[in-house]
């Protein structure tokens, strides 16, 4: 009976934060990037190739949205931000990223990435996110090739708060990572 009076009250909690939300003007989430959200940390391992990072383009096909929190809309914050923030992450599986456009004669494989969705979504208690990427690889021989990459991330709705909306997708998006370095650990074997 404890149980059921706890989730009770759980839930009365959310109701009245989402109607107070709702009273209000719906301010778009921090999309702040966090390395640490990912279910297994990346070994890093030196590779002989350079990345550059272009900011990625948001081709969602919904922009003001990123899914519901219960009843209300998350407004989407700046999503090509906060993907760029992660793929410059890519420095955690031990690439190097060019920052100052100086590259030492290293050869450098150019990113020029686009998010096509970044979207949430609520199963009881667990929230899971989804995040698309399409990447075109400019190798230093100019050719280029492109893939699309898919990954998810889930977590447990601790407290109701849209930022745990925003963890899921870091989740994700540090998934997607791991098959980004996995591909591109391929082309710099490519380039040497």
């Amino acid at each position: 009976m404890k149980k059921i009076t706890c989730i009770a009250l759980m839930f009365a909690a959310l109701a009245t934060q989402s109607a107070l939300a709702a009273e209000g003007e719906r301010q778009p989430l921090s999309m702040n990037y966090d390395s640490v959200a990912a279910d297994v940390r990346p070994v890093p391992v030196a590779h002989a190739c350079m990345l550059k990072v272009l900011p990625v383009v948001d081709e969602r096909l919904n922009k003001d949205t990123l899914g519901v929190n219960l009843t209300n809309p998350l407004i989407s914050g700046d999503a090509a931000g906060w993907a760029t923030a992660g793929l410059q992450n890519l420095s955690d599986f031990g690439f190097l990223i060019e920052k100052t456009g100086v590259t030492d004669g290293q050869a450098r494989i150019t990113l020029s990435p686009k998010i096509i969705r970044a979207y949430t979504w609520q199963v009881g208690l667990k929230l899971f996110g989804t995040v698309v990427i399409k990447m075109d690889y400019t190798r230093p021989d100019g050719k280029v090739e492109s893939k699309t990459y898919r990954a998810s991330g889930d977590k447990t709705n601790m407290w109701g708060a849209d930022a745990e909306y925003v963890t899921t997708l870091n989740y994700a998006l540090n998934n997607l990572l791991r098959k980004v370095a996995v591909d591109l650990d391929k082309q710099c074997g490519l380039t040497t």
